[in-house]
Order: C-alpha cells, then structure tokens, then sequence
C-alpha cells in the first residue's frame, strides 16, 4: 500500500475487485450497527482498528503486465515490508525512524532510476534528509498506514454480504486521497460483527494518468512487532543511487 510501488505501474490495467456476495434483499444491520449510517459505520470501524494500534496488512495491485504489492507488518513505531513487482522482491525495516531498505537489482533500477547490482540485496540505510526518506516510509507505521483506509466522498453502504467466508458490510465511496489515485472508487469492508474492524479495502482508479487497481487485507490486529537494525547496512549517502 505504498505510492511508491504505484508510481512504477504505469501501463493499461484491468478491473481487479474481490469477489463477495451480497446478502438478503433488504439491508438488515447487525444489532450494534442499527440506525447508523455509512460514515458512522466507518468511523466505528477505523475507531476500532486504531485502538488496536498494530495490524498486518496485505496488498495486491495490477496493471496489465505488471503485478505488485506487499505484505506489512505495521507497529506503533516500527515495521516490516516485504515487497514484490512482478518477479522482483524488496525488504524494508522502520525501526523508530530508522530506515533500512534491501532490494533485487531490477526493483533498485526501478525505484531509484539507476541500475546499480552491486547493491542488489543488500541493507541500504536512508536518512531522513534523503530524498527518497519519504517515498519509502509513508505507510509503513500504523498511524500512517490507517490514514490511508477511509474512503473519501460521500459514502453509501451495501447489504450484508460474505466475503473470504465473513460477514461484511461494504461501504462504498471515492478513493482516498492518500493512496495516489485519481478518478477513483474505493470500497471498505467492514466485519459484520463487534469490533467490526476492517477486513479489506478495494480501490481503482489511476496512478499518474493510468489505470490501476489495488485490494488491501488486514489480520493480526493489536499483534506486538519488534525487529532489530540490520548489521553493515550501506548509507545510501555514500551510494551513487540518490
């Protein structure tokens, strides 16, 4: 769920929304959810999921010819990304501001716009001041990770319907913002029954001008994450990749 992994899918896409099926033909809430509407749902939603404080999230995106995403083990103050773009792979640690980045020679090229091998798959350490600091950051926190789930717009919500075998209620609405997506819909699944976290988000729309889509699913909500700093990581200052 990064826009730096967004950003280098930049060909034609085609629709890529989970499958679920809708429920009976009127729209009965749960007990707990009776009587709110759309957003009420939602913020109890991101309301529940904040107080878990750490969750895992998994992301897939495409666009034709290219498959990408991630899977996140975001804390309060650190986190773990493993990272794919088609047949290349990536690892970032976020370890209290620290960031740490290892990547296959492909990804390198493509994220830094420099072919360089003899850094491939080896820990690069990169500094707040870089440049590239942020590109690779946003997301990976909690904090910064949830800013990202909320639909934006007017939001409007589905029957209660089945997906991945549990009961959701689907809130529909535009991409947010934060995602880098223009022209887009998104759509929250929120769990049928208390605490009703987040189950998945699906959103399409386009990532500089091209169409793009991307689901994202959570688990291991309120899970402690800690990892250590890699030993011999390279300042990417003294590369010749920034």
């Amino acid at each position: 769920m990064k826009k730096a992994i967004l950003a280098v899918a930049l060909l034609g896409v085609t629709s890529l929304l989970p499958s679920w099926s809708a429920g009976a033909s009127t729209l009965t809430l749960p007990p707990g959810l009776s009587g709110l509407s759309a957003a009420q749902i939602t913020n109890l939603s991101l309301k529940s999921a904040i107080s878990q404080g750490t969750c895992t999230n998994v992301s897939h995106g495409a666009a034709a010819g290219y498959r990408f995403g991630s899977s996140t083990n975001s804390g309060t103050n650190e986190a773990k990304q493993q990272v794919t773009f088609n047949k290349s792979t990536g690892e970032v640690l976020l370890i209290k501001g620290a960031l740490f980045v290892k990547e296959s020679a492909p990804l390198i090229t493509l994220q830094f716009g420099k072919a360089d091998p003899k850094y491939a798959n080896k820990w690069l350490s990169i500094g707040k001041t870089s440049k590239d600091y942020h590109a690779f950051a946003t997301g990976l926190t909690f904090s910064s990770m949830i800013s990202q789930v909320r639909p934006a717009g007017t939001l409007r919500m589905s029957k209660v319907g089945t997906l991945h075998g549990v009961k959701v209620i689907a809130i529909n609405g535009t991409a947010n913002a934060e995602l880098g997506l223009t022209a887009g819909a998104e759509t929250l699944f929120v769990r049928a029954t208390a605490p009703y976290l987040p189950l998945e988000f699906a959103a399409a729309g386009r990532s500089q001008g091209v169409p793009t889509t991307l689901t994202v699913t959570f688990s291991n909500w309120g899970h402690r994450f800690s990892y250590s700093a890699p030993q011999g990581a390279i300042p990417i200052s003294t590369t010749n990749l920034p």
